[in-house]
């Protein structure tokens, strides 16, 4: 049975706007409700740097206070390195809501989730009961299966920075103009849902979630 480890946010990659704790044990109940065995670990350099028994690496951390890691950043680097090597041996990582605006000082983390948010530019509105639609042209791919459009208490991310070659999964619209609030990379999804724990009372969120590491893991 794979193994998935929830990386949740704690200092430096934590902060004062969303509750960790909650949405990563709701996610963790979430995936355990669909078969898999799932541990929830603190964002420490330990817990991102063992990953070798690892099949699922679901990342739920934030951006710190924005200042990086400063003398700290020791300890971290061989931890960057470790999961470079995991990544290129196979991993796979599922990124969840605020997964865009984290792990600033990793090299490699924004191009692997495929996007990123950008301080200053990307925003969002307040908090609301949103329909997030499907992507034109994006219905028959597997992290959509069994969707027609993704229900959700949430938040709606805006202005993302979004990298060629992913593909988009999930939108809405602000002001007219149309938002990705998820994608799927080579190695990696991006799923911008999950504010707190309100996002995991929905089905069609739970749904999209599952479906997003039954897909990862198939690439395995």
């Amino acid at each position: 049975m794979a193994l998935l480890r929830v990386l949740s946010g704690v200092a430096p990659y934590d902060d004062p706007w969303h509750p960790f704790p909650e949405t990563s044990a709701a996610a963790a109940e979430v995936l355990r409700g669909a078969g898999y065995r799932v541990e929830v670990l603190d964002s420490t350099p330990e817990a991102l740097g063992s990953l070798d028994e690892v099949d699922l690496l679901v990342v739920n951390c934030g951006r710190g206070d924005g200042r990086g890691l400063g003398d700290s950043l020791g300890e971290w680097t061989p931890a960057f390195a470790a999961a470079d090597a995991w990544l290129a041996a196979g991993g796979v990582v599922l990124g969840l809501h605020t997964a865009a605006n984290t792990f600033h000082d990793w090299p490699t983390w924004a191009g692997l989730l495929g996007g990123r948010w950008v301080p200053g530019h990307s925003f969002h509105p307040p908090l609301d009961e949103v329909g997030f639609d499907i992507v034109p042209g994006a219905a028959d791919h597997p992290v959509l299966a069994g969707l027609s459009r993704v229900q959700v208490a949430d938040e709606r991310y805006s202005d993302l920075v979004v990298d060629e070659g992913v593909t988009p999964l999930l939108q809405h619209h602000h002001e007219g103009v149309a938002q990705v609030m998820a994608w799927a990379a080579e190695r990696a999804v991006y799923d911008g849902m999950g504010h707190d724990g309100r996002s995991y009372e929905s089905a069609d969120r739970q749904c999209f979630l599952v479906n997003a590491a039954d897909w990862l893991l198939s690439l395995r």
